[in-house]
Formats: structure tokens, sequence, C-alpha cells
């Protein structure tokens, strides 16, 4: 027998006695491989859940104008149906019955609206100067005309006296135009003595004028649009006010932004033989732009119930039964319970036992083993064979029998 016919028959002989070892190790003393074929790493992506449903844009409101016909007697109106108008425009003139009693009556209006005004702005005032502590907060402001719950993380609590002011910042500013009309129609009686001009404490556009003077003798639509919708009773159960809102418009290219601003505790009807359906308003950010816009155009909504920036996230076939299996940097593989968060399309959120970065294993579950060694193919794709020869001065047997060895 030659030499090379020997090291054959060695070979031969050293391979099946090692696998006759692993046959017989039923207490697994011998250490296994488990081949690695596909792998990635963990990495990062921003996480949703969503509720989609269909939606109609509206006015976000509609504003009666009354006329007291024991004031006076109605002269005329001073606008048409139809038109647009502002704060401030004349909508109709009236003469008063009487001076002194109509100049009394204004002054009391007066003297109740600057009675708002002062108590919106102290609550304003008040909201803005508190300071949210460092840690979580259970507490409540509590307002002349409010009262405002503050039991949520400090980062919510500065987003919701955020929300807050604005809305009263809104209100203020309404309180204002109503007060601006009043001294107005004061001023007409007090120059005149017999004729006296009320100006539209609101913008928008009139959609109805009262000809008969049955109350309300003019009727003013926002312009400032809102979507409505309804929900069934599986997604009112997972929606809360202030969530945020895509809203698509199917008709156009437009995708505003915006929030739930109300849903209804109570649904359309209340019958056992039919779909409990519960109707929904969605505000538009401040910045939206609504040109072109109007009510009744359709629209597909997109409500976030839950989100996660920069999410650790591993993708489907990374997680089994909520394990993953880690590719250590010491060539180990690792088994690791995770703990899950949201799943979109297939990514899954893992809130605990992996980070960014790290080597996952995919797919061939059943090879792998707790704290096993692991290899991996070569991707002669990745070899750069132009640039071998620089590797001229390496001993190629030597590392070659290493890593037989190591294995």
């Amino acid at each position: 027998m030659n030499r090379r016919k020997l090291i054959l028959v060695l070979t031969g002989l050293f391979i099946a006695v090692n696998c006759f070892l692993v046959y017989l190790d039923d207490d697994e003393n011998v250490q296994r491989l488990s081949y690695i074929d596909e792998w990635s790493v963990i990495g990062t992506k921003d996480m949703y859940e969503t509720i989609e449903t269909a939606g109609v844009l509206a006015s976000a409101a509609t504003k009666n104008v009354y006329f007291d016909e024991e004031k006076g007697s109605f002269l005329e109106f001073q606008i048409k149906d139809g038109a647009k108008i502002n704060i401030g425009d004349p909508l109709f003139t009236y003469e008063p019955r009487n001076y002194y009693d109509t100049k009394a009556q204004l002054e009391s209006e007066v003297s109740k609206l600057n009675g708002q005004i002062a108590a919106i702005e102290e609550a304003i005032a008040n909201i803005s100067a508190f300071q949210a502590p460092p840690s979580d907060l259970e507490a409540q402001f509590e307002g002349e005309n409010a009262q405002f719950d503050l039991t949520h993380e400090p980062v919510e609590v500065e987003y919701m006296k955020e929300a807050y002011i604005a809305e009263k910042e809104k209100e203020l500013a309404q309180k204002q135009a109503e007060l601006e009309s009043i001294q107005a129609q004061l001023s007409d009686l007090e120059s005149t003595g017999d004729t006296i001009t009320v100006e539209s404490p609101y913008q928008g556009q009139v959609t109805n004028l009262s000809e008969s003077l049955n109350n309300p003798v003019v009727t003013i639509r926002d312009q400032q649009l809102q979507a409505t919708g309804r929900l069934t009773e599986n997604e009112r159960m997972k929606v809360e006010p202030e969530m945020p809102v895509e809203v698509d418009i199917q008709k156009n290219d437009s995708v505003l932004q915006g929030t739930l601003s109300s849903i209804d505790d109570m649904p359309e009807t209340v019958n056992i033989h039919t779909t409990s359906m519960y109707p929904f308003e969605v505000k538009f950010e401040e910045n939206s732009d609504m040109e072109g816009l109007l009510p009744g155009y359709h629209a597909d909504l997109k409500i976030t119930t839950n989100a996660s920036p920069d999410a650790t996230v591993v993708q489907g076939n990374q997680l089994l039964d909520k394990n993953v299996w880690k590719m250590t940097s010491e060539g180990f593989l690792q088994k690791q319970k995770v703990e899950t968060g949201i799943h979109m399309d297939n990514f899954y959120e893992i809130k605990q036992g992996a980070n960014p970065g790290e080597w996952a294993a995919q797919d061939d579950w059943d090879q792998f083993r707790d704290g096993a060694v692991f290899i991996t193919g070569l991707n002669v794709k990745d070899i750069q064979w132009k640039r071998i020869g620089k590797y001229d001065n390496v001993s190629w047997k030597r590392y070659f029998i290493t890593g037989l060895l190591a294995r």
C-alpha cells in the first residue's frame, strides 16, 4: 500500500469512527455542528398597528345667528344666501324698540363676555405655567372652567398641555369675536340711536337666510373641514381620542394628517339584529392644505392605534415560538426567548431579548442546538479573486489543516 492510499484509508476510518461515536452519543457528549444556510442582522423599523376604514369630508361646524324680536323691528339682510363672509361683516340691521333697554342689554352681554374671556385667559396661563415632573405623573389640574387629568408620562403630559392650550386659544378667539360684534352694535346704537347693524362673529359660508325671520335667521357653515366615519364594535374598543389619522382623498392625490377629535359612545342604532356602528370625527392639522376640497368628498382613513418608532425588529423566518437563534461572535448558537410586540407585514417588534446589530439564523430550525458551534456556507461571490495574489506569503496548507482540525 503506497502512501496515498494509506492517507485515504486513514481519513475514511477517521470519518467513520466519528460518525459511529455521534450515533452512539445519546447524552450528546460529542459536540455537534449546526450548519446555517441563511442569516441576517437584527435591525430597526418604525412599527404601527392601524385600522383602515372609509370616511367623508364634512364641515367642521355650523354656526347660527339669532334675532330677538323683543329687541326691535327687523329691517333687512346685508348679505345674500351662499355668500362667503369673514368675522365683522354685516349680517342684518334692525331698529331697537327702546334705546335704554337695548343699551342695557348690550352692556350686560359685553360684561358677560368679558368675564368669560378673563376665565379662559386664566385657564391658559395656569396650564402654561404647569411643569410636568421628570417621573410618571398622577395629578389633576382644575381650572375655573375645566378639569384636566394628568395621569400620564411626562412626554404625554406636554403633548396634552399643547392640545389643551390650542383648544382654549381657539375658544378665546371666538369669544373675542362675539365681544367685538356686541361692541359694534352698542357703538351703532350710541351713534345713531335708531339703527343697529349685527356683524358676523363667525367666518364661513352662508347656507341659509330665514326670510320668515324664524330663528336662526342666519346659518353659517364653517369652511374648516373635518372627516367623519363609522367604526364597528371591535374597532371602537381599540381607538381613543387624539389618535393619529391619515386621510387619503379618493378622487385626487391629497393626503391629510389629523387626529380623532370625537368618538361616540353610543351607536347610531341599538338593535339586536343589526351591527352597531359608532360615529367619529377627525380634525385636521392647522397647516393642512384644504385647497380644492369640498364637503362630500370621500376618503380612505387609516387610524394609528399603536406605534413604536425605531423598534427592534426581526423577520418572520427569524422567529420560532417566541425564540430567536442568535449567532454569537464566539461562533456559537444561542436560543434566546424574546418578548414580541407589534406585528406588521413580515416583521415582528422585539421588546426584550434581542438588540439591533446582532445576527440571527433563519429557517432551518430542526438541526439548531442551543450552545452548538455553527458553520456557514461560503459565498464565492464575496471572494475577491483578482486580489488573491496578495496572499502569496500565506501558508495555505497550514491554515487548511488547522481549519479541518478545528471542526
